[in-house]
């Protein structure tokens, strides 16, 4: 479909060239179509980037666990617990699509509003509370100390793997995307770890 391939072309431009470096008459030739027929599908530039981001917090949270789920398999172990998360996913940020657009959102946010307040709501402040809600479950069960601040927790559990994602898509690229898949998950589990030792209950 015409659509879907104006969205495929764009994601790849925005990811090498940056979003305001791409014109919708360049999109338009990468496709193969006249520059007025982007508008069949897309009102504007800013539109198709709208739909990239939705695409890409659709796919991240499609498969997500439910709270009732984490509690079940907290009942089988913290380590299993976590790298099912973990799992999940590496599996969904390693499909090519959403390398590229983790990308474009990360190197466009420091002059792009609407891509600032991608990064604040979804990315950041739903993703944080999603955490605060698990490290409460996990107080409930008796499997951490009650004692200190949930979100401060949550705070510095998952700002370290954005840390891992900034430096691989911006501060080292290019660099190889599976090396890193596997680096990433090595050093999520070593930190959330450390984290989990220095809250449990002994």
């Amino acid at each position: 479909m015409t659509k879907d391939k104006i969205l495929e072309v764009s994601i790849n431009l925005f990811s090498e060239f940056g979003y305001d470096n791409v014109s919708i008459r360049r999109i338009a030739g990468e496709v193969g179509i006249k520059e007025s027929s982007i508008y069949n599908h897309y009102k504007s530039k800013e539109s198709i980037l709208e739909t990239i981001l939705d695409y890409y917090i659709s796919e991240m949270t499609k498969e997500e666990i439910p709270l009732s789920q984490a509690s079940q398999n907290l009942d089988v172990g913290f380590e299993y617990f976590y790298n099912v998360g973990l799992e999940l996913y590496k599996t969904k940020l390693s499909e090519p699509d959403m390398m590229k657009i983790t990308r474009i959102f990360l190197i466009e946010s420091y002059h792009n509003e609407k891509i600032k307040e991608f990064i604040r709501k979804p990315i950041m402040e739903y993703a944080v509370n999603g955490w605060v809600d698990l490290f409460d479950l996990m107080k409930e069960k008796g499997l951490i100390k009650k004692d200190g601040d949930t979100k401060q927790l949550a705070e510095s559990f998952y700002y370290y793997g954005l840390f891992l994602l900034i430096e691989h898509f911006i501060i080292n690229y290019p660099e190889d995307d599976e090396k890193f898949l596997e680096e990433f998950g090595k050093k999520s589990q070593n930190h959330m770890q450390l984290i989990f030792d220095s809250v449990k209950i002994v």
